[in-house]
């Protein structure tokens, strides 16, 4: 059955049951790569994160600028470099991005990585919360409860630990701040990604070039896991360059949990990171969150539903 209507969000005009099948595989691959990335830990742990970082990026740019090159549209780069509002904003973006990507690995290396599957729970929520200040977007009161919900959990952590758990915010806000930052520009996919890396790149060179030791001392495993993590990245931001224009926001919010729940999985169960009932109370409030926030989307997709057929 087909519908005609316009996407929550955005989107194609025609639709089937609400649900693109690429562009929810698309998308669902990309957080399924996005919450296994900490597995390259396995192959070059003790690799210091600005070399990962600086492998990352370098890695990520020269595969993008060779599928543009395959592809034969290196013009859409042309194209967004002579436009001054998406030039400034994708600049902005990628020294964001670079900047999450760096905290996001000193984490993975030092060990905190149930306090960056936290970052990426919380990421949604904050999300929210820049579209009311960057977008005069209303929040719901389910939105709200689910905000409520995510900081008595954030409350839980601190309190319990003496500590407030900076890096799982610091994700969160830096990579929805990102998100506000790819919104704004509007940029084709592939050529926001390539310039988005090509403005680290003299960060990344730079930071390789302070440190020749660390990369002369990586053997060839760590350097082809760090490589392919990279490849993996830009990879899986071209899915959802793909996927999530085709799919309802909604599902999007969805998947997206995907991530960071892989990610929780791996470092219980493959890093033995400390998982205590502290943590478990606070995911709790997280969780609870969460499935107030997707009902509260679910409802909504369906009331757009019902207005459309």
């Amino acid at each position: 059955m087909t519908i005609q209507g316009p996407l929550p969000g955005g989107g194609p005009i025609f639709w089937r049951c609400l649900v693109d099948k690429k562009g929810m595989g698309a998308t669902f691959a990309g957080y399924t790569i996005g919450g296994l990335l900490p597995i390259y830990k396995l192959f070059a742990d003790g690799v210091p994160a600005w070399t990962v970082v600086s492998i990352r990026i370098i890695s990520a740019f020269l595969f993008v600028f060779l599928l543009l090159n395959l592809m034969n549209k290196m013009r859409n780069v042309r194209t967004l470099w002579q436009n001054p509002r998406q030039r400034h904003t994708v600049i902005l973006a990628g020294i964001v991005l670079g900047l999450n990507w760096t905290l996001y690995l000193y984490a993975i290396g030092e060990g905190y990585i149930v306090e960056s599957s936290l970052g990426y729970y919380i990421n949604p929520l904050v999300s929210v919360l820049f579209g009311l200040i960057f977008f005069r977007e209303r929040l719901t009161r389910a939105q709200i409860v689910a905000i409520c919900f995510a900081v008595v959990g954030v409350s839980v952590l601190t309190f319990g630990y003496g500590q407030f758990p900076f890096i799982a915010f610091l994700l969160a806000i830096s990579f929805a701040f990102y998100g506000v930052l790819k919104k704004k520009a509007a940029a084709e996919p592939l050529s926001g990604l390539f310039l988005e890396t090509l403005v680290t790149m003299p960060f990344a060179v730079f930071a390789l070039a302070m440190t020749p030791e660390d990369m002369t001392a990586l053997s060839a495993g760590p350097l082809i896991a760090i490589t392919m993590l990279g490849v993996a990245t830009a990879f899986q931001l071209m899915l959802f360059g793909y996927g999530m224009p085709r799919i309802p926001f909604v599902y999007v919010g969805i998947l997206q949990y995907i991530a960071p729940t892989l990610t929780l999985f791996l470092g219980i169960f493959l890093f033995n990171d400390v998982f205590t009932e502290v943590h478990l109370i606070a995911f709790l409030f997280i969780w609870a969150g969460v499935a107030v926030f997707t009902v509260s989307g679910i409802r909504g997709a369906r009331m757009v539903t019902g207005k459309v057929s």
